[in-house]
């Protein structure tokens, strides 16, 4: 850690810079300017990045890299008001937009879509994360093939190529995002769901999962609106522009 706060200091004060913008794992206190939780970055965690810079006297501002992605929307789409993103990987992260602004809740867990329960839970918790993420898909094939060298890329490879098992679990993930898809149209009418995460870049991904969430307004009259499916614009990207957005808002530059 000393490594990399060394690191940021000499580029600091190598040019003049307005201010720090960072999207980071984990949850992040606004107040105090402290990562909490878990990730899979531990030495970022524990201390308060306002004191790491403040001796730089620049405004600094952190936002969770799930919560960056959806701001980034509002980079691309500045006519956007309310929206949604839903970040799938390993598990399923996301962000709500309202009004404009992110919306953080009052324990900052506005916008962490994957927990929500889509079937009724039995000996252990069946979330959303854990049903429908490219890690689920993943575990699915190698649990049903007795191979583990499977990734997301060989699943999508696979199933183009015909493999059954491969379309079969493509299929399943469809499904099970479909559903959590509907409840947040349902629940907060936005303008738009964008999907994030490196699966996000393939069209047969996004294609799969319209055509899953179609299958369900169909089939249920119940559902009178479908909701507006796309993928994040910035791709690899959306996380940095997110917190630039973050930086601008805080600042009241936007």
């Amino acid at each position: 850690m000393e490594n990399l706060l060394a690191w940021l200091d000499q580029r600091l004060s190598e040019q003049d810079y307005r201010g720090i913008a960072m999207s980071v794992p984990g949850a992040v206190n606004q107040e105090t300017g402290v990562i909490e939780g878990i990730s899979a970055v531990p030495y970022i965690h524990g201390f308060s990045w306002y004191e790491a810079f403040a001796h730089h006297q620049l405004p600094v501002h952190l936002e969770n890299d799930a919560n960056c992605v959806g701001l980034s929307e509002l980079l691309a789409h500045p006519e956007i008001e309310n929206a949604a993103c839903v970040v799938i990987g390993t598990g399923i992260g996301g962000a709500m937009i309202i009004n404009g602004k992110l919306h953080r809740g009052r324990h900052g867990l506005g916008g962490e879509f994957g927990y929500m329960t889509t079937i009724e839970p039995a000996e252990k918790l069946n979330n959303w994360s854990l049903l429908a993420s490219t890690g689920n898909m993943v575990r699915y094939v190698i649990e049903k093939s007795g191979q583990t060298d499977w990734d997301g890329r060989k699943v999508y490879q696979e199933a183009a190529a015909g493999n059954a098992l491969c379309q079969e679990a493509i299929e399943r993930m469809n499904r099970n995002l479909a559903q959590g898809l509907l409840n947040i149209q349902y629940l907060i009418d936005p303008d738009v769901i964008s999907l994030g995460g490196s699966i996000s870049q393939n069209p047969d991904f996004i294609q799969g999962v319209k055509k899953a969430v179609d299958n369900f307004v169909e089939t249920y009259e119940e559902y009178t609106v479908a909701p507006v499916i796309q993928a994040c614009t910035y791709h690899a990207d959306a996380n940095l522009y997110g917190a630039l957005v973050n930086w601008l808002q805080e600042e009241n530059q936007w």
